[in-house]
């Protein structure tokens, strides 16, 4: 019942039913004013095609002939009462039906106002002499009209239901097939990577997909795969430890910047002003930050593998993958990504035997329009806390430690995860980082630190996310001074346009 199959069906039932229910409220309403214009002109149809009968009964006070006027018009089931008057008011002749349908307040609401109906009588030759020699009155039964109408009613609306499944069920049948068996199909072929011939993936045939979405993924993971499979066999021709940490170490940073987002990208969302920097130590680390847009908005990704070296970069390598497959497939439910992601990372780190995770925070932004804040962001997952300077000054450290757990450490952690929800207004700064700032250490040893950090920024959130990057940059090299780096410097800075 988690599935994205299920639930896009039951999207697409319940918006089918409520638009159903109101073009199925239209048309009553429409039948129900072409019903009332029906019996009116039919009443007064009737009611003229035996005027000359009535007349004639009338003028003679023609019992016999006034009493088969009546029943003739009585013969309809509609009918609640007939009466002919002569011209001094006296009644000729009169039916009256005590079996009719129940009528309720609602039935008079709806039909009460067109159940009678009257015609004078006249007799003689017009203009001159015809006189008025009584009058003919009908009244019609308000719940035959209701009854007739309910039936109807009730075509339509079973009518509107069989419409409603059939489109939902064609809806889910191509959302099936277009989009969840492809999406299935690509991830099976992910979780069965072979980290020691990843080149030889299984690439998923996904036919009609090519030149999608979809096929691009699959492309663009293919040609990572096989970057991955070249620095591997280049790394099997070393033939000592020198050459072969080079080999490892040139093909960790090549996957570290095919990761990375472009400036064109960052550039390209219109509602955040965002800044980014990573500086790797002397040995390339396992820092990973990524930024995907996408229809509803923003994802952002930051997180730190254990460890340094060509198999953090495969981490960070299967890690990007994942997230960016569960964005294609519209996963919001962060628990759900961070599960996958999780299963996903721990599988294939369990092959390698390296034993490696990493601390992970998924922050998914949407720009908003009503008026009080022009953004909200979701943040999920354990890593550093995250930063924010409101557009006064104030400062909040949001500690992510209960929102996950290290993703690839264990098997479940859907129950760890969790969620916090805060909005962003115009000039607030949020600050993504890793460990490599505030544990950065001087001369003395001296730490960094989150403090440090947060009053940085706090002094310069009325800059540009450029311009505060830079400060903080600045600042860290200024504190490290000659030591030397030991960890990745990577930064992101968000700010609310």
């Amino acid at each position: 019942m988690h599935g994205l199959t299920f639930r896009q069906a039951a999207a697409t039932l319940l918006i089918v039913l409520l638009l159903g229910l109101l073009a199925g409220a239209i048309e009553l309403y429409s039948d129900w004013k072409s019903m009332r214009a029906e019996i009116r002109a039919q009443t007064e149809r009737t009611l003229q095609l035996v005027h000359g009968p009535a007349a004639e009964a009338a003028y003679l006070f023609n019992d016999q002939l006034a009493a088969q006027v009546v029943d003739g018009l009585f013969a309809y089931h509609e009918m609640k009462q007939v009466v002919l008057r002569d011209n001094f008011g006296k009644v000729i002749a009169q039916r009256d039906r005590e079996d009719g349908a129940p009528a309720g307040a609602l039935v008079h609401f709806l039909f009460g106002d067109i159940t009678a109906y009257g015609i004078a009588l006249k007799h003689g030759s017009a203009p001159t002499g015809a006189n008025d020699v009584g009058r003919l009155e009908v009244a019609l039964d308000a719940g035959e009209i209701a009854a007739s109408f309910n039936q109807r009613g009730r075509v339509l609306v079973a009518v509107g239901l069989v419409k409603a499944l059939v489109i939902s069920a064609l809806v889910v049948l191509i959302f099936y097939f277009m989009i969840t068996r492809p999406l299935l199909a690509l991830h099976a072929a992910i979780t069965r990577i072979d980290p020691a011939r990843p080149g030889a993936w299984p690439r998923p045939s996904l036919r009609g997909h090519q030149r999608d979405e979809l096929g691009q993924i699959v492309h663009s993971l293919d040609e990572l795969m096989q970057a991955f499979q070249r620095g591997l066999e280049q790394r099997d021709r070393a033939r000592d430890e020198n050459t072969r940490l080079g080999a490892e170490l040139d093909v960790s940073r090549r996957i570290q910047q095919i990761l990375l987002p472009s400036r064109a990208e960052l550039d390209a969302i219109e509602s955040l002003d965002i800044a980014t920097y990573m500086e790797p130590a002397s040995e390339v680390g396992g820092d990973y930050y990524d930024i995907l847009s996408h229809a509803g908005g923003v994802r952002i990704g930051i997180g730190d593998v254990t460890g340094h070296g060509l198999e953090s970069g495969v981490v960070m390598l299967m890690t990007q993958s994942a997230v960016r497959t569960m964005l294609t497939a519209r996963e919001e439910d962060m628990v759900r990504v961070m599960d996958v992601l999780n299963s996903t990372i721990y599988n294939n780190v369990q092959r390698m035997g390296c034993g490696k995770n990493l601390t992970l925070a998924l922050l998914d932004y949407h720009s908003l329009h009503d008026g009080a804040a022009r953004g909200r962001l979701r943040i999920s997952g354990q890593h550093e806390s995250v930063v924010i300077v409101r557009r006064d000054g104030q400062v909040e450290i949001i500690d992510t430690d209960s929102l996950g757990f290290p993703i690839g450490l264990i098997e479940e952690v859907a129950e760890f995860v969790g969620e916090i929800r805060l909005d962003l207004h115009q000039d607030d700064v949020v600050v993504l980082y890793t460990d490599g700032i505030t544990e950065a250490a001087d001369e003395a040893h001296r730490l960094y630190g989150l403090e440090r950090l947060a009053g940085l920024v706090a002094a310069h959130h009325r800059d540009s996310a450029e311009t505060i990057k830079d400060a903080i940059v600045a600042d860290v090299k200024r504190h490290i001074g000659s030591q030397t780096l030991y960890d990745d410097l990577t930064l992101v800075i968000l700010k609310q346009r």
